[in-house]
């Protein structure tokens, strides 16, 4: 009987979730150093706008984007290949850096996981091959129907939210998912593309 193992990517995924939590065990030193500073940033630390994706504001922000992040890890990621999983993460991260530092200059301070985790929904609904096409369109039309909602002056954050010491930066969603898009459209059509070539090869 052979052993049970994880695929890559989901071994890849393991591995963000436990440097999740070292980065908040040892929040005191390394937060300071990952965070998307706006000062530090406009220095030259442009590794904040990656970094600052993966440290958190305490505890109960960490284990909240953990959970979500395993969820979709497990749900929608582990089929994709290392290398796609990895731009996956580069590019949603990435996107909600720049976002949050070039159209949210009222946040001085930005961190957290969330932002992307949207992205990897979305891109993992988009490349999931488990499920019918319309089926995965409803569960994308409920991310954006959430970010629409949570970008009424009238919401209100949940108590979870509520945990946090900071406003949520639900721009960040958005940014991430809008990422996500792009990503899961953009590999779609180059397996497409693809596809066909070898059709006609």
């Amino acid at each position: 009987m052979k052993p049970f193992k994880f695929s890559a990517s989901i071994n890849i995924s393991l591995a963000i979730s436990t440097l999740l939590v070292m980065f908040t065990t040892a929040a005191t030193t390394v937060f300071p150093l990952l965070s998307l500073e706006r000062s530090k940033y406009a220095s030259g630390e442009v590794w904040r706008l990656l970094s600052s994706n993966f440290v958190h504001f305490g505890w109960p922000h960490t284990l909240m984007n953990l959970a979500a992040f395993l969820i979709c890890a497990f749900a929608l990621l582990q089929s994709l290949s290392t290398l796609r999983l990895i731009g996956l993460l580069l590019f949603c991260c990435l996107s909600v850096g720049v976002g949050v530092y070039y159209f949210n200059p009222e946040y001085e301070t930005y961190a957290g996981l969330s932002g992307a985790i949207h992205g990897f929904f979305v891109a993992g609904l988009l490349l999931n091959k488990r499920h019918a096409s319309w089926v995965n369109g409803i569960f994308i039309a409920l991310i954006f129907a959430k970010i629409i909602y949570e970008h009424q002056t009238d919401y209100q954050a949940t108590e979870l939210q509520a945990l946090l010491p900071v406003a949520v930066a639900y721009d960040a969603h958005l940014y991430g998912a809008l990422a996500g898009l792009v990503f899961g459209i953009g590999a779609l059509v180059f397996d497409r593309v693809c596809a066909a070539k070898l059709a006609t090869a």
